[in-house]
């Protein structure tokens, strides 16, 4: 593959040997240099010495676009009363969509009860639904899961956060805060900064576990692709059982995201005694 390439993109593998997976469509615009990091953002806040790249962002909008069309598609479906409540006889995109629905749904349920369910399931199901794709498409080579940036997933995790904690003041009013207090005063400090900490690391958690998963993934295939070209120069040989198991990947993280954020927004309207 990476020969391939070098022979039709110019100035291809100068800067980086790279093979297999380690390579998206962008490559074929070297020019350009969108590929890796690049100097668009600037420096970032845990790696000054490199630079924020956009690849990831170029990725993202992709996801959007082929869930936008996905969407139009199945919304054919509801066009007509009397055919959207058949079940389709095949698998179709309108068929696809309410299985996931329909189990993140019933899992809302069992947490936080019908109406609370019915209040965030936009939010929970078009979570699950983005970072399924999002964690997917980063399988078909020449493309990339841009969930494997701690950026997409941290912004995720922000809007969770938010959410959350509006939801929290909205149903308790300033009762919420007693939560961060405790059950005595005199224990109130302690349980404020312990609060106030276990809260703003779940927006780090669930970002960076979403991201590292993802990022070991793309590794796995990365290596067993330049394995297959250096012992049979066919690039995705070794690689496809991994594929299995990356989408095995894809829906775990996706289905682990969006059951912790519906556990927190749980947690902020339970009634705490």
């Amino acid at each position: 593959m990476k020969d391939v390439l070098a022979d039709f993109v110019p100035g291809f593998g100068v800067e980086e040997d790279r093979a297999g997976y380690d390579f998206t469509f962008l490559d074929f615009f070297p020019d350009l240099e969108l590929y890796g990091y690049n100097d668009v953002f600037g420096n970032p806040l845990l790696n000054p010495s490199e630079t924020v790249g956009i690849t990831h962002l170029i990725f993202t909008v992709a996801v959007l676009i082929v869930l936008a069309v996905c969407a139009f598609i199945a919304r054919r479906k509801y066009r007509d009363r009397d055919s959207a409540l058949v079940p389709d006889g095949k698998l179709t995109w309108s068929g696809f969509f309410e299985v996931i629905f329909d189990a993140v749904l019933n899992m809302m349920t069992e947490m936080m009860g019908e109406k609370n369910a019915r209040k965030y399931f936009p939010l929970i199901a078009t979570l699950a639904v983005y970072i399924f794709f999002a964690n997917a498409i980063g399988l078909i080579p020449g493309l990339y899961h841009p969930t494997s940036n701690l950026n997409t997933g941290l912004a995720c995790a922000i809007v969770v956060f938010l959410v959350y904690n509006a939801g929290g003041f909205i149903e308790h009013g300033i009762g919420y805060l007693k939560e961060f207090i405790g059950p005595v005063l005199w224990l109130a400090p302690l349980m404020l900064f312990v609060e106030l900490l276990s809260h703003a690391f779940r927006p780090i958690s669930l970002s960076v576990r979403l991201a590292g998963n993802m990022t070991g993934d793309g590794l796995v295939l990365e290596i067993f692709a330049n394995l297959g070209i250096e012992l049979m120069n066919m690039p995705l040989l070794l690689p496809f059982p991994f594929l299995f198991l990356g989408l095995l990947v894809s829906i775990i993280q996706a289905l682990i995201f969006s059951l912790l954020a519906s556990v927190y927004i749980s947690l902020a309207h339970e009634d705490h005694h």
